[in-house]
């Protein structure tokens, strides 16, 4: 079992603004920064941690960090394991795995530490239809 992995936790990309709104844009900037010191030959997988935030991402967020993850997957490598809280609502994170495999990544939401590791060790590649 190989395992490299970059664990991003949110309290290294989730900003906020002085009311206490997730400012998405400074997020995503950061996050795409921290992501790029994975590019080749680092190459890891990403485990982001997203438990313990005092901010609720919206199904816009999740897309629009997922649509980042997309257009920078050279940073992502192969996989993309993002940790929640236990009692996150099942249709943000359903939301967020199909969109983001509906574009050819692979991601999977957890909310198991554990789980999310052993997703990310296997080397099992998804096809997609068509693909």
């Amino acid at each position: 079992m190989d395992l490299d992995i970059r664990v991003i936790q949110h309290k290294e990309f989730l900003k906020t603004t002085p009311n206490g709104q997730i400012d998405l844009s400074t997020s995503k900037r950061v996050l795409l920064k921290l992501a790029s010191l994975n590019k080749p030959p680092s190459n890891r997988d990403v485990l982001l941690d997203l438990r313990d935030t005092t901010n609720r991402l919206t199904i816009l967020d999740v897309t629009e960090l997922v649509e980042l993850m997309i257009k920078h997957r050279d940073s992502f490598r192969k996989k993309l394991a993002i940790i929640t809280e236990i009692g996150t609502p099942h249709q943000l994170t359903a939301f967020m795995e199909t969109y983001a495999i509906n574009r050819g990544f692979q991601v999977a939401a957890f909310d198991n530490f554990e789980a999310a590791i052993l997703w990310l060790a296997t080397t099992i590649d998804v096809k997609l239809e068509g693909g």
